[in-house]
C-alpha cells in the first residue's frame, strides 16, 4: 500500500489597477504587460500547481476587450501574476483569484 502525503492548499483575490503602481494597460497601444508578485503565507514543499481565474475587470468600451493572465516564476514561496492586453484595448482593473495546491 502506498501513502499519499497531504495536500496543501492556498488562495486568494488579488484586485489589480489603476492605482497599483506601474501599471500600464490603461495608456497607449500595442503589447503592454502588468506584472503583480504573489508571496504564499506559507511556503510549499515544492513548487504547486497554481491555477488563475479573472473574476472580475474594467475595461473601456471604446475598443475590443483583449485580456490574458498568467503565472509564471511558480516556486515554493510564490509566484508572479501577469496580466497582458495588447492594441488599443484599455483596461481600468482587472481582479484575479488564484488557487496553489501543492505538497
Amino acid at each position: 500500500m502506498s501513502s499519499m502525503a497531504p495536500l496543501s492548499m492556498l488562495s486568494a483575490i488579488v484586485p489589480l489597477g489603476s492605482l497599483n503602481e506601474g501599471w500600464s494597460l490603461l495608456g497607449g497601444s500595442g503589447d503592454r504587460a502588468y506584472r503583480h508578485v504573489v508571496s504564499f503565507a506559507r511556503p510549499f514543499s515544492a513548487p504547486p500547481v497554481v491555477h488563475l481565474a479573472v473574476v472580475g475587470f474594467d475595461a473601456s468600451k471604446q475598443d475590443n476587450l483583449r485580456l490574458r493572465v498568467r503565472a509564471e516564476s511558480v516556486d515554493a514561496h510564490g509566484f508572479t501574476i501577469v496580466v497582458e492586453t495588447w492594441l488599443h484595448t484599455q483596461i481600468w482593473s482587472v481582479d484575479v483569484s488564484w488557487l496553489a495546491i501543492g505538497g
